[in-house]
């Protein structure tokens, strides 16, 4: 099982996933949507509010704000030794005192932990007008994106199988199936038909259904095309890592309870 990067951008990455199934394939996409946790804003202690807004509507906009994240730093609130009463090692408060006229905005949280700030601060929250106040302490959380959509690390994550395609000697050389093809898959070269680039296939099988001489051969193969884009809380290589961690863990754990009911 390899991974070959094939385009990295600061916030999306595309890879091959080589020699693997697509069991494997959907449980590293399914871990890194749902079990790589990141700090959220958990809930909201309002001091005041003069805005034409109700506490709950800023609450929610404030709790769907991405923030940066270090694994390293703090921890899920079960397994801290405050045993969920809340510390410094498993949450962070972000404080806002703004007045109007003013457009807030998320880089006006204020965090005690310098780190961990919103990852883009021109998120709009709520507008003030001459006159209205908000004053607010929003208190973040490790959480999973298994619990809420808001700890999700990633926005997209997909993937395809990369199929083997295969042109046999009975070809015709017909060319219905390259201009069959809704994706280019397929090339005339030189009176050939060759395979130009097989990323791109969907497998629709267009190309299979109009070739006279059934000489296209489509197989499925253990190589699948990885999408994966960021929020922003965590490096993309970051969240593919700790999804491998994590999956290695819930495979070790599984392995010791067979052990123990054998």
């Amino acid at each position: 099982m390899k991974v070959e990067i094939l385009s990295e951008e600061e916030l999306k990455i595309k890879f091959i996933l080589k020699d693997s199934d697509y069991v494997f394939a959907n449980a590293w996409r399914r871990a890194m949507k749902s079990l790589v946790p990141t700090l959220a804003v958990d809930y909201v202690d309002f001091y005041l509010n003069t805005s034409l807004l109700y506490d709950e509507i800023i609450a929610h906009r404030i709790g769907l704000i991405p923030l940066k994240t270090d694994l390293e730093r703090y921890n899920f609130q079960d397994k801290c030794v405050c045993e969920g009463e809340g510390c410094p090692n498993c949450q962070v408060s972000l404080r806002l005192n703004v007045e109007g006229p003013k457009t807030v905005y998320s880089g006006d949280l204020i965090p005690d932990d310098p780190e961990v700030k919103p990852v883009y601060d021109n998120i709009p929250i709520v507008e003030l007008y001459e006159g209205q106040q908000l004053m607010l302490e929003a208190v973040a959380r490790l959480g999973t994106g298994k619990e809420h959509a808001k700890f999700q690390p990633v926005s997209i994550c997909y993937y395809k199988i990369i199929p083997r395609i295969e042109i046999t000697e009975d070809c015709n050389l017909c060319m219905k199936c390259v201009d069959a093809c809704p994706r280019n898959v397929l090339k005339n070269d030189n009176g050939k038909v060759v395979v130009e680039n097989v990323l791109e296939c969907s497998m629709c099988r267009d190309c299979v259904r109009v070739c006279e001489a059934n000489a296209i051969l489509i197989e499925e193969t253990g190589d699948f095309l990885f999408t994966v884009e960021g929020v922003g809380q965590l490096p993309v290589r970051t969240v593919m890592r700790k999804a491998l961690e994590i999956l290695k863990e819930k495979a070790e754990e599984a392995n010791r309870i067979l052990e123990e009911l054998s």
